[in-house]
């Protein structure tokens, strides 16, 4: 049996260098003659024509490279990818060297140094192409714009350096030929050559995106074709002639590797593919059959053979009506077909129950899903006998769930999400996305649910009926507060498989509790009002009496100036006083007939000085349209400036602060208005809404006081207050009040 063995090891190595030497031996016999040809009849009379000719072959089977490797690496990026940009430098450079070629057709020595460079340096660098590819053939995974760079900044300065020194470097060709120097970088490119194939050897079997007999076969080409340059000693040397075919035949060898292997190797990985696909689609356990783009049977696996009794390749290549000769169908006959159907429709159509009437002449009720995919279509049939069970259940439980009204979410022992009902989706305000499938943890991140108390998350221990609560911001900036119980799901051998928890809405009854405690404070607030302002303002009459009496007694100017001034604090304190018991026993509003613009221009001077005092800028932009209100003065001055007020607090931290006030008219609905814009941090969403509220504030020591006595004031004004924000822009507040029109002024 060893001896078989390596019978049948050496016999497998021998093969490929048996087909290697005599393609060599022919190729070689090949050049001789066709360079005898050329030498004889047609060298001499046109060597220009036939040196472009047999460089640009070269030259077009080494770009063809390029552009192989190139378009290959957008769908194989394991194809070392210097293959191709080396041959694109190479060349370029015999496209240089072409060029210049004129300089040896003159016979000018010392201008011929730079085509003879040129072509020096494509061989050498077409050798050390092939070499690195040799060692590493499908390693490097540079991005190929990257590299197209590097090889457009390596040719530039290559041709630089080449135009730079040629006539300085050591001489190349004289007028006996090949100088000692050329001779030795002649045998460089051979060592590097004899490296390459020693290297190569271990791949000459090898066929994936290149097949490397034929690269070993172009760089054996590259000795003779080397040789060959070393031993012409003049431009018109039988040699020259022989190292360019040679050097045609190495390039041809490396299309046969790249170009050829290029069709040979994707399409025999797709006939792989297609029948690996075949085999996937044979063992689904459901019936597939496909159409192409003209609607015939393309394909169909084991399991339709099996489900429609018919052989598969019975139905291969009919069409959707000859199909339904051979499998008839029982029912309406006028009914769309379903490729009909799903040509009509959005690219699908599902859960179409259909029977058919199989080989056997046995009808088979079956459920078809049939989808539009590219140049075709795809049926899929379930016999609903096997599957009608499992369906109904599902089915029953999606319905059962979302007939309910309270939020439900269900998880597995891996806290990835089973079911939720509709009812789930409104209350996390996520009805754009499909849960089932996403783990709790990624749901949470998802939504931005914090959990406060307990947590859903399942455990080893057997809770049962554990309660959790947390709060979320919805899409909308609204915050939420929920609370669930959550209940664990056991199987026969009580194990926990599970979870279910009933979700709650806590946001509501929050916020009833919230306005519950703010009116038993007010309540508290108004009866320790009353007191307090009773004592407060014995105190006050005190205090006025004998600032009183000071002032009638006294002579010297300056005490009846402080006496005043006392006399003075003590009216605003007991006005102030008077303000705040308004909010436990509120006064009637005083109306009286007001310009909205001697209102505004009188309270101008406060709040420029204000601004001023505090580094802010004031910008007015005033409609001076003459108006006038309904309304008590005091209060309305008392809104703006608190409004005012707030908005230069809110400017605090800020660099450049803006305060702008402006005024307008809302014709259609007789309103006048006045906005006051800051350019503050502020409020988010879920705030603005409770602004106005008893003791809720922004502020870290603010009670909420005074802007809920804003928003009474303007309620009992028949107006309102509206507020836009943005954070990290500023906050808008709009007082909105209505005015006298024309007819009622009349009457007025």
């Amino acid at each position: 049996m060893e001896a078989n063995m390596e019978k049948t090891y050496d016999t497998k190595n021998y093969l490929p260098y048996k087909k290697i030497f005599f393609t060599c031996i022919y190729s070689i016999l090949s050049a001789l003659l066709v360079a005898f040809i050329i030498c004889r009849w047609y060298w001499d009379a046109n060597e220009e024509l036939i040196h472009t000719v047999l460089e640009l072959i070269s030259i077009i089977i080494g770009v063809t490279t390029f552009l192989i490797v190139w378009y290959q690496s957008e769908v194989d990026n394991e194809v070392n990818k210097v293959l191709g940009f080396g041959f694109l430098t190479v060349s370029i450079l015999d496209l240089l060297h072409v060029h210049y070629y004129k300089y040896i057709l003159l016979n000018d020595i010392a201008n011929g140094q730079l085509p003879i460079l040129l072509g020096l340096l494509a061989r050498l660098i077409q050798v050390v192409t092939l070499m690195i590819f040799s060692f590493k053939p499908f390693s490097l995974k540079n991005s190929k714009y990257k590299m197209l760079s590097l090889t457009g900044i390596i040719i530039v300065i290559i041709c630089y350096l080449s135009k730079l020194t040629y006539k300085w470097i050591p001489q190349l060709y004289n007028e006996k030929g090949n100088t000692d120097f050329r001779i030795m970088l002649e045998f460089l490119i051979i060592t590097i050559v004899i490296i390459t194939l020693n290297k190569l050897r271990s791949r000459i079997e090898e066929a994936h995106f290149v097949r490397f007999m034929y690269i070993f076969l172009s760089v054996i080409m590259l000795i003779p074709s080397e040789l060959c340059y070393i031993s012409f000693n003049n431009k018109n040397s039988f040699y020259l002639v022989l190292a360019y075919l040679f050097k045609i035949g190495s390039y041809y060898f490396l299309y046969k590797a790249v170009f050829a292997s290029m069709i040979r190797y994707p399409y025999a990985k797709l006939i792989e593919s297609k029948q690996r696909l075949e085999d996937i689609l044979n063992d689904i356990p459901i019936a597939i059959y496909t159409y192409d783009s003209s609607n015939k049977v393309d394909f169909a696996n084991d399991k339709f053979e099996e489900l429609s009794r018919h052989a598969k390749s019975s139905i291969i290549g009919l069409n959707n009506k000859e199909l339904l000769n051979v499998i008839p169908r029982l029912g309406n006959e006028d009914e769309d077909t379903l490729l009909d159907k799903v040509y009509k429709k959005d690219g699908k159509t599902q859960n179409i129950v259909r029977t058919y009437i199989d080989g056997e002449g046995k009808p088979v009720k079956v459920l078809v899903n049939v989808y539009k995919i590219r140049n075709g279509a795809l049926a899929l049939i379930n016999d609903i006998k096997k599957e009608q069970e499992i369906d109904n259940l599902h089915l029953q439980t999606k319905t059962i769930l979302n007939s309910i009204a309270v939020p439900i979410i269900i998880l597995d022992g891996d806290n990835k999400i089973t079911a939720c009902n509709n009812s789930y989706l409104e209350i996390i305000d996520r009805c754009d996305i499909d849960l089932i499938g996403m783990s709790y943890d990624e749901l949470r991140k998802d939504i931005g649910f914090i959990e406060s108390k307990g947590s859903l998350v399942l455990n080893q221990e057997k809770d049962v009926n554990k309660d959790y609560e947390g709060y979320l911001t919805t899409a909308d900036g609204l915050s939420k507060q929920l609370s669930g119980t959550c209940s664990p799901i056991l199987n026969i051998d009580n194990e926990k498989i599970g979870a279910i928890s009933i979700v709650h809405d806590l946001t509501e009854k929050k916020e009833k509790q919230q306005k519950l405690i703010n009116q038993e404070k007010l309540a508290l607030l108004g009866q320790l009002g009353a007191t307090i302002v009773h004592e407060t303002r014995n105190f006050l009459t005190t205090i006025k009496g004998n600032s009183q009496l000071i002032n009638l007694y006294s002579e010297d100017l300056r005490i009846k100036e402080y006496a005043k001034r006392i006399n003075t604090s003590t009216d605003e304190v007991n006005r102030i006083i008077t303000d705040f018991l308004s909010l436990s026993k509120p006064r009637e509003t005083d109306l009286l007939e007001v310009s909205f613009n001697d209102l505004i221009l009188s309270m101008k001077g406060i709040i420029e000085t204000s601004s001023l005092l505090e580094g802010i800028d004031l910008v007015l932009d005033l409609d001076y349209d003459e108006r006038y209100i309904l309304c008590d003065e005091t209060q309305i001055r008392q809104v703006i400036l608190n409004i005012c007020k707030n908005a230069v607090e809110a400017m605090v931290e800020v660099n450049c602060p803006v305060l702008r006030i402006s005024s307008g008219l809302r014709i259609g609905s007789n309103e006048i208005f006045i906005k006051i814009s800051d350019n503050g941090n502020g409020i988010p969403k879920d705030m603005v809404k409770k602004i106005g509220t008893p003791f809720y504030s922004t502020k870290k020591n603010g009670t909420g006081l005074g802007l809920n006595a804003c928003f009474n004031i303007i309620k009992e004004h028949r107006g309102k207050i509206e507020i836009q924000s943005v954070l990290g822009e500023g906050t808008t507040f709009t007082i909105v009040l209505p005015y006298i029109d024309e007819a009622l002024e009349d009457i007025i």
